[in-house]
């Protein structure tokens, strides 16, 4: 009697955990879908991407000692370092010593940072908004060109937007289970976040901070001490790597490219933070891409295609969806947002307006940038896309109206702003109509699916064209690419390494960029003569000093002529000094220059 219970308990807790497990399976399946899709885009054609010479000389250098691995330094010398906090480019230091040292390796790291970001985006908004718009919401940030081009970096952005979107869900992790620690665990993670992109990782803070006030339900100590300990973590993480690395003097360390004074914090706070506000742009860079509310709307420097129409869906959707919320309230219509979600639709709201508004108005703008931004344009096309679909289901006739013409304007608004391929308009256009027969003709449950699905459709098939542009010609913005044919680059070194001797320096050169490849190809230390906007690393003092003693043989200086103004001391005595070897190095004439220890000095090939 007792086996013939227990068999009989067994089989039913089978059926049940087998319905639990396909459950389970139906729910996870569309968001390893769109995970999958979004992996798909930004590995698409991955190994043809341009390296970027700067991040990726600084990684090779890096790798060659623990000193300068944790400084950041630029050349294996360590005589200059990178203009950032080092953490994300450890990262692809690991990397490559795992993988080897190409141009997938170093950008491992930031792919895959951008396809982990898909599903943590859904894990925030579901948490907020339900299971449905955690997906329109990850869809969104899966198909989002500016995205996808990010993640073909090897700089940062990546990383530190998935670092935002963990530091917001920690936000809501704490304020659901009304505990404080994972609040002080989000603010950690945003001084990671500081750590790896620096001040842009912060444009996201005033609207995480605004959440955190009104999500969190704590009795009013805790909830102080919950926010006192959230900005405690943040400020201690965010300087620990400042604060360490600024204790060794500037004779154990390298210099920063882009201080004034070779202090770390100079270049943090002053070359990354005010004069990024200080300093305009060039006429010419005004006249290519001029500030403006309407920046992301036009087809210079391809922002419309990269986020001007996701970001159009995002602001029509999310007006849309706030004026019937409020319309519907009330007559008591319509399900009321909750106090969680009602700070989640004012965090998503603030993040976006303040960061699209900062970037639209700034002088010198990179694309990339924007990743500082895109997680809150994807959540809100999502949430408000879901939002009018559970208006939509409502009674009435009209209840539909609000959710097809949302849809039509941001698909139709998609389609004028950026002249798509014939299948993406056919794709929008049809899902704009499907919407339409849908609102009227479905009932019960299918109806929501079908409204949403078809929404999605409409509003994302020119941005997925976008998409698919980026990844199918392998575009990157990541700075200035590597353009040296390799046999070239191959000639080059060989005759360096054939006539370097007992220099310390393999070749002096005016500009990191002009050092870049070769720190790349040979990884041996270089002499830079100056930082960025011409600041001299070294005097023409000590450069003739180097030359008599044979320390650095050979520069790369190019064609310049130098004026009272436009080269450093150093750079004109190089210039004084040398003599064009370029033709015996298999370069362009203007290229290599052998370094005379005086004038009129006899030097060899």
């Amino acid at each position: 009697m007792e086996a013939a219970t227990l068999t009989r308990a067994s089989g039913r807790r089978a059926p049940r955990a087998h319905v639990a497990l396909r459950q389970a399976a139906a729910t996870a399946a569309p968001l390893v879908a769109i995970t999958a899709l979004g992996a798909v885009l930004r590995l698409w054609a991955f190994d043809r991407v341009p390296r970027n010479a700067f991040y990726d000389a600084a990684a090779h250098s890096m790798s060659l000692s623990w000193h300068n691995f944790f400084f950041g330094a630029f050349e294996p010398g360590g005589q200059a370092s990178i203009d950032k906090a080092p953490a994300d480019l450890w990262l692809q230091v690991a990397s490559f010593k795992l993988f080897g040292f190409t141009p997938v390796a170093t950008r491992l790291p930031e792919v895959t940072a951008a396809i982990i970001a898909i599903p943590l985006l859904y894990a925030l908004v579901r948490r907020l908004f339900g299971h449905r718009a955690g997906l329109a919401a990850a869809a969104a940030l899966a198909v989002l060109p500016i995205s996808v081009l990010t993640a073909h970096s090897d700089t940062m952005d990546s990383v530190m937007m998935a670092l935002n979107v963990s530091a917001a869900w920690l936000v809501v992790v704490g304020a659901q289970s009304r505990k404080a620690w994972p609040i002080v665990a989000a603010g950690a993670v945003m001084g990671l976040a500081f750590n790896v992109k620096l001040f842009e990782a912060l444009i996201v803070l005033p609207a995480l901070g605004l959440f955190i006030v009104l999500a969190v339900d704590l009795p009013r100590r805790r909830r102080l001490l919950a926010f006192a300990g959230s900005l405690a973590a943040f400020a201690a993480v965010s300087l620990s790597w400042i604060v360490t690395a600024s204790l060794t003097p500037l004779s154990g360390r390298p210099w920063p490219i882009g201080s004034k004074d070779g202090s770390i914090w100079s270049v943090v706070f002053g070359f990354n933070g005010l004069d990024r506000l200080r300093t305009p742009p060039s006429p010419a860079a005004l006249a290519q891409d001029p500030p403006g509310v309407l920046r992301f709307f036009h087809g210079q420097q391809g922002y419309a295609t990269a986020v001007g129409t996701m970001l159009l869906a995002a602001l029509v959707l999310g007006v849309t969806a706030t004026a019937v919320t409020l319309a519907r309230r009330p007559r008591g219509g319509g399900p009321r947002l909750s106090r969680l979600q009602l700070a989640g639709v004012i965090f998503l709201g603030t993040w976006l307006i303040l960061g699209v508004g900062l970037m639209s108005h700034m002088g010198r703008l990179q694309p990339r940038y924007l990743e500082a931004v895109s997680p809150a344009i994807a959540a809100v096309v999502g949430v408000g896309l879901v939002r009018l679909v559970s208006a939509a289901r409502e009674p009435g006739r009209l209840a539909s109206v609000p959710l097809v013409a949302a849809v039509g304007v941001a698909a139709v608004g998609a389609i004028v702003l950026v002249s798509p391929p014939a299948w993406a308009v056919i794709a929008a256009v049809a899902a704009v109509a499907g919407c339409g027969l849908a609102a009227g003709r479905l009932a019960g449950p299918g109806r929501g699916r079908s409204l949403t699905v078809l929404g999605l459709v409409a509003v994302l098939a020119v941005p997925a064209a976008g998409a698919a542009s980026v990844a199918r010609q392998h575009k990157s913005d990541a700075g200035l690419p590597l353009r040296t044919p390799p046999a070239q680059m191959a000639a080059l070194s060989g005759y360096l390494r054939a006539h370097q001797g007992s220099a310390r320096y393999e070749f002096a050169s005016p500009t990191s960029f002009r050092a870049s490849p070769l720190i790349i190809q040979d990884g041996r230390p270089v002499l830079l003569l100056t930082s960025l906007y011409k600041r001299p690393l070294v005097t023409g003092a000590q450069l003739q000093h180097l030359v008599a003693t044979s320390q650095v043989r050979y520069a790369l200086l190019g064609r310049v002529n130098c004026g009272p103004t436009t080269c450093t001391d150093a750079v004109r005595w190089a210039h004084a000094h040398s003599r064009d070897v370029s033709s015996a190095a298999g370069q362009p004439p203007g290229t290599v220059y052998r370094l005379l220890p005086a004038p009129g000095g006899a030097g060899g090939r």
